[in-house]
């Protein structure tokens, strides 16, 4: 592995490195979540794992949450498919 750059904390890595010790860059690369690669002709690319799509929740509120906690009563069916209408424009 080559010297870390001062500018910057992800750590820089050559194409040899890559090349010669994938397992070793890969890791580095899960436990600090962002490495560098340099080419022989000096360009630099930046490598990050990808998240884990088992590990990501959707962002939804929890709607039912907030209704208890304002203290609001659940709606009855009737009210719920008369919403749907108002919200469908009928």
């Amino acid at each position: 592995m080559s010297d870390m750059a001062a500018s910057s904390t992800a750590p820089d890595f050559t194409v040899r490195d890559l090349n010669r010790q994938l397992a070793r860059v890969l890791e580095a690369c899960d436990r600090l979540g962002i490495i560098r690669i340099r080419s022989r002709k000096g360009r630099t690319y930046e490598l990050r794992p990808q998240p884990d799509p088992k590990d990501e929740k959707p962002g939804y509120p929890d709607f039912a949450a907030r209704r208890k906690a304002m203290g609001m009563p659940k709606m009855t069916r009737l009210q719920s498919e008369m919403l749907d209408k108002l919200i469908a424009g009928e």
